[in-house]
């Protein structure tokens, strides 16, 4: 029995639950670059170009980007102009990446600091490619 899975519903069950998982019900990362046509870092990236953007109620600097509450994607500290890729499959694939695509930690920065500009509109930030302290997270 076949089971035909549309682009649209893929992209809910990523939204849904995430990225790791959404691999796994590809078979693995080569069918979910096959289905998703990622060739590149920016491939990956661009499929977050639609998350939410929020203020934080209780971090009055922070503004997060995520598809559901508590569950943030990226969290942009104004103040510090940092920004931090707060989940651990994207964070993951991206390190991944520089294995993947035979390049450096520096390149895979300079492409998420690019696509944050791009996409968020979050220019002279810095990437920080860490998952906040979950104490900081639990109640935003």
């Amino acid at each position: 029995m076949k089971i035909i899975i549309t682009e649209n519903k893929l992209e809910k069950v990523l939204k849904k639950s995430g990225t790791k998982k959404t691999i796994e019900l590809l078979g693995g990362w080569d069918n979910f670059c096959k289905v998703f046509n990622i060739e590149s870092p920016m491939d990956f990236l661009h499929l977050f170009d639609n998350l939410e953007r929020v203020q934080s109620e209780e971090k009055k600097n922070w503004t997060l980007f995520r598809y559901k509450k508590g569950y943030n994607y990226i969290v942009y500290d104004r103040k510090n102009e940092e920004v931090y890729i707060n989940n651990v499959d994207i964070l993951m694939i991206l390190l991944n990446m520089i294995q993947q695509f035979d390049t450096t930690y520096t390149v895979i920065q300079e492409v998420t600091k690019k696509w944050l500009g791009e996409v968020y509109n979050l220019k002279y930030t810095r990437p920080v490619p860490k998952l906040l302290p979950s104490s900081m997270m639990s109640t935003i």
